[in-house]
């Protein structure tokens, strides 16, 4: 058991990195390991007080390992990771609607079909194996220079899912409903799909992900490529798909409207004429 209350000078040094690691690498809600804690009071006991130098160079060194070993929680193994050639970018505006929605409206858990060029991918809940397996893409084959992106997003829509990633930096992302990555420099990165919360608590869900490299690998050229390049969803296949209404099949109304004929209308007026005339001259003569 490691106290927090010493009151010698490693204990208060120990403190002290401990605090800082919270602050600065983990964050407020995450906390430092028993390990951690040990090493730093093991340390600060062993190395006088008045070099101080060392001390800091030491912190410095633990600190910028236990960054290393907590940079990325993607866990893969061979049995959930697929090797994934990015698309041609020309390949994006090669769909048929009609096809594409056909196919959206068929696919089911396990499917081989693709809609949009997107592959259908099922997230298991965790007692779905005896160990946690969540499936992981790898970029296969060279892309130095090129952009890649690669979009998520479940189908049926509503169950949000997280996204992680070993690239340098990349933070997990988590209550994702669309998912989008695009950057150059992630020759054979790996991205890792999971569940969120009690997304998939009862029963799997399954996401709908696609990756796509650019044609060029001209850095002037794609500068703005990710914000160009089409990004479609599968859900915009039905989002965007006009209503058709029925044909009307009742009675024309026109053709049951009573006509009238100009000639038979003008002889009922003077037969009117005839009748009320003869009343009104006796009403003034």
């Amino acid at each position: 058991v490691v106290s927090t209350q010493s009151t010698g000078s490693s204990g208060i040094n120990a403190e002290y990195g401990k605090q800082w690691y919270q602050r600065r690498v983990r964050g407020p809600q995450s906390s430092v390991s028993l390990t951690s804690v040990l090493i730093y009071n093991h340390t600060f006991e062993q190395i006088p007080t008045q070099d101080s130098m060392l001390r800091l160079s030491i912190v410095i060194v633990l600190l910028g390992f236990l960054c290393i070993s907590d940079a990325s929680t993607v866990d893969c193994i061979t049995a959930n990771t697929s090797s994934i050639t990015p698309a041609a970018e020309d390949d994006q505006d090669d769909y048929v609607f009609e096809d594409e929605l056909a196919k959206l409206k068929s696919i089911y858990s396990g499917s081989t079909e693709t809609v949009l060029g997107y592959k259908y991918v099922t997230i298991h809940p965790v007692n779905y194996n005896e160990i946690e397996v969540n499936p992981c893409w790898t970029v296969q084959g060279s892309v130095t220079g090129h952009k890649v992106m690669l979009v998520a997003q479940p189908y049926p829509l509503g169950e949000g899912f997280c996204v992680d990633s070993d690239i340098d930096g990349f933070s997990q992302l988590c209550n994702v409903n669309e998912f989008k990555y695009c950057d150059d420099g992630v020759d054979g990165a790996t991205f890792q799909f999971s569940c969120y919360q009690q997304s998939c608590e009862k029963q799997s869900i399954n996401i709908f992900v696609k990756m796509v490299k650019s044609d060029s690998d001209d850095a002037g050229e794609i500068e703005y490529w990710c914000d160009s390049t089409n990004d479609t969803y599968p859900s915009s296949l039905i989002r965007s798909k006009p209503e058709v209404q029925p044909a009307y099949e009742g009675e024309d109304p026109s053709q049951t409207k009573e006509k009238y004929d100009s000639g038979d209308l003008a002889t009922k007026v003077s037969l009117l004429a005839l009748i009320l005339g003869p009343l009104f001259l006796s009403l003034f003569f």
